[in-house]
Protein backbone atom coordinates (compact mmCIF):
# COMPACT_ATOMS: atom_id res chain seq x y z
CA UNK A 1 0.00 0.00 0.00
CA UNK A 2 1.09 3.51 -0.67
CA UNK A 3 -0.38 6.84 0.16
CA UNK A 4 -0.11 10.36 -1.10
CA UNK A 5 -1.29 13.65 0.34
CA UNK A 6 -4.68 13.61 -1.40
CA UNK A 7 -5.44 10.27 0.26
CA UNK A 8 -4.61 11.41 3.80
CA UNK A 9 -6.96 12.96 6.34
CA UNK A 10 -5.98 14.02 9.84
CA UNK A 11 -8.61 14.51 12.49
CA UNK A 12 -10.24 13.56 15.75
CA UNK A 13 -10.56 9.93 16.77
CA UNK A 14 -14.02 8.56 17.49
CA UNK A 15 -15.37 5.66 19.49
CA UNK A 16 -15.76 3.82 16.16
CA UNK A 17 -11.94 3.93 15.80
CA UNK A 18 -11.18 2.00 18.99
CA UNK A 19 -11.02 -1.46 17.37
CA UNK A 20 -8.61 -0.21 14.69
CA UNK A 21 -6.52 1.66 17.30
CA UNK A 22 -6.28 -1.52 19.39
CA UNK A 23 -5.25 -3.60 16.36
CA UNK A 24 -2.58 -1.08 15.40
CA UNK A 25 -1.25 -0.97 18.96
CA UNK A 26 -1.20 -4.79 19.26
CA UNK A 27 0.64 -5.11 15.95
CA UNK A 28 3.63 -3.33 17.52
CA UNK A 29 3.25 -4.16 21.18
CA UNK A 30 1.54 -7.56 21.47
CA UNK A 31 2.47 -8.02 25.14
CA UNK A 32 2.23 -4.55 26.62
CA UNK A 33 0.38 -2.28 24.22
CA UNK A 34 -2.48 -0.07 25.21
CA UNK A 35 -5.73 -2.07 25.46
CA UNK A 36 -9.07 -0.98 24.00
CA UNK A 37 -10.40 0.27 27.38
CA UNK A 38 -7.57 2.82 27.53
CA UNK A 39 -8.59 4.26 24.16
CA UNK A 40 -12.23 4.40 25.28
CA UNK A 41 -11.16 6.15 28.49
CA UNK A 42 -8.96 8.62 26.59
CA UNK A 43 -11.83 9.47 24.26
CA UNK A 44 -14.14 10.06 27.23
CA UNK A 45 -11.67 12.08 29.30
CA UNK A 46 -9.58 13.90 26.68
CA UNK A 47 -11.33 13.61 23.31
CA UNK A 48 -9.37 16.52 21.83
CA UNK A 49 -6.03 14.86 22.60
CA UNK A 50 -6.45 11.75 20.44
CA UNK A 51 -5.94 12.37 16.73
CA UNK A 52 -5.82 9.87 13.89
CA UNK A 53 -4.52 9.69 10.34
CA UNK A 54 -6.64 7.94 7.74
CA UNK A 55 -5.53 6.90 4.28
CA UNK A 56 -8.25 6.46 1.69
CA UNK A 57 -7.80 3.88 -1.04
CA UNK A 58 -10.09 3.17 -4.00
CA UNK A 59 -12.24 0.64 -2.14
CA UNK A 60 -11.29 1.05 1.51
CA UNK A 61 -9.66 3.21 4.13
CA UNK A 62 -7.01 2.52 6.71
CA UNK A 63 -6.54 4.05 10.13
CA UNK A 64 -2.86 4.59 9.43
CA UNK A 65 -1.70 6.19 12.65
CA UNK A 66 -2.59 7.95 15.85
CA UNK A 67 -1.24 10.48 18.29
CA UNK A 68 -2.50 10.52 21.88
CA UNK A 69 -1.84 12.88 24.73
CA UNK A 70 -2.77 13.27 28.37
CA UNK A 71 -2.63 16.35 30.60
CA UNK A 72 0.32 16.67 32.97
CA UNK A 73 0.30 17.77 36.58
CA UNK A 74 1.29 21.34 35.87
CA UNK A 75 -0.98 23.93 34.19
CA UNK A 76 -0.53 24.02 30.40
CA UNK A 77 1.55 20.80 30.54
CA UNK A 78 0.79 17.87 28.27
CA UNK A 79 2.34 14.45 27.72
CA UNK A 80 2.50 12.81 24.32
CA UNK A 81 1.64 9.28 25.36
CA UNK A 82 1.95 7.63 21.97
CA UNK A 83 2.57 8.27 18.31
CA UNK A 84 2.25 5.20 16.13
CA UNK A 85 2.10 4.74 12.36
CA UNK A 86 1.06 1.56 10.57
CA UNK A 87 4.06 -0.33 9.20
CA UNK A 88 2.72 -0.09 5.62
CA UNK A 89 2.59 3.70 5.86
CA UNK A 90 6.02 4.42 7.34
CA UNK A 91 8.67 6.35 5.48
CA UNK A 92 6.22 8.64 3.67
CA UNK A 93 6.10 11.53 6.12
CA UNK A 94 2.80 10.54 7.70
CA UNK A 95 4.19 10.50 11.25
CA UNK A 96 5.62 13.98 10.87
CA UNK A 97 2.40 15.36 9.42
CA UNK A 98 0.34 13.73 12.16
CA UNK A 99 2.63 15.04 14.91
CA UNK A 100 2.67 18.56 13.45
CA UNK A 101 -1.15 18.50 13.19
CA UNK A 102 -1.43 17.33 16.81
CA UNK A 103 1.08 19.91 18.09
CA UNK A 104 -0.74 22.70 16.29
CA UNK A 105 -4.03 21.61 17.79
CA UNK A 106 -2.80 21.22 21.37
CA UNK A 107 -0.87 24.49 21.39
CA UNK A 108 -3.93 26.31 20.05
CA UNK A 109 -5.81 24.70 22.95
CA UNK A 110 -3.42 26.37 25.41
CA UNK A 111 -0.83 23.72 26.16
CA UNK A 112 2.63 25.28 26.29
CA UNK A 113 5.01 22.50 27.46
CA UNK A 114 4.65 19.12 25.76
CA UNK A 115 6.66 16.22 27.13
CA UNK A 116 7.33 12.66 25.97
CA UNK A 117 9.57 9.73 26.69
CA UNK A 118 11.23 7.58 24.03
CA UNK A 119 13.64 4.64 24.04
CA UNK A 120 17.20 5.84 23.37
CA UNK A 121 17.50 3.09 20.75
CA UNK A 122 14.51 4.40 18.78
CA UNK A 123 16.60 6.64 16.56
CA UNK A 124 13.90 7.20 13.93
CA UNK A 125 11.44 8.48 16.54
CA UNK A 126 14.06 10.70 18.18
CA UNK A 127 14.94 12.20 14.80
CA UNK A 128 11.23 12.86 14.08
CA UNK A 129 10.66 14.46 17.48
CA UNK A 130 13.73 16.67 17.11
CA UNK A 131 12.64 17.72 13.60
CA UNK A 132 9.36 18.87 15.15
CA UNK A 133 11.06 20.89 17.89
CA UNK A 134 11.44 18.47 20.82
CA UNK A 135 14.68 18.62 22.80
CA UNK A 136 16.13 15.86 25.00
CA UNK A 137 16.03 17.07 28.61
CA UNK A 138 17.54 14.00 30.26
CA UNK A 139 17.90 10.24 30.04
CA UNK A 140 16.26 8.33 32.88
CA UNK A 141 17.40 4.84 33.75
CA UNK A 142 14.66 2.23 34.30
CA UNK A 143 11.97 4.84 33.47
CA UNK A 144 9.43 2.19 32.44
CA UNK A 145 10.84 -0.59 34.60
CA UNK A 146 14.12 -2.44 34.86
CA UNK A 147 16.14 -2.05 31.67
CA UNK A 148 13.59 0.33 30.14
CA UNK A 149 15.59 3.55 29.95
CA UNK A 150 14.04 6.58 28.25
CA UNK A 151 15.01 9.95 26.91
CA UNK A 152 12.64 12.55 28.30
CA UNK A 153 12.02 15.21 25.66
CA UNK A 154 10.24 18.56 25.77
CA UNK A 155 8.62 20.82 23.21
CA UNK A 156 7.93 24.44 24.13
CA UNK A 157 5.12 26.04 22.19
CA UNK A 158 5.96 29.29 20.42
CA UNK A 159 4.92 32.41 22.30
CA UNK A 160 1.47 33.71 21.44
CA UNK A 161 1.30 37.05 19.68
Amino acid sequence: MTSNTRDLTLGAATLDDVAALSRLEASYYPDDGYPAPLFYQALHQWPDLLKVARVQFAQSSLLAGYCMGAPGQEPQQLWLMSLLVDQTQRGMGLGKRLLQHWLQHVTQSGYRAIWLSVAPSNEAAIKLYQACGFVIQETKKDYLGIGEDRHVMRYDAPAKD
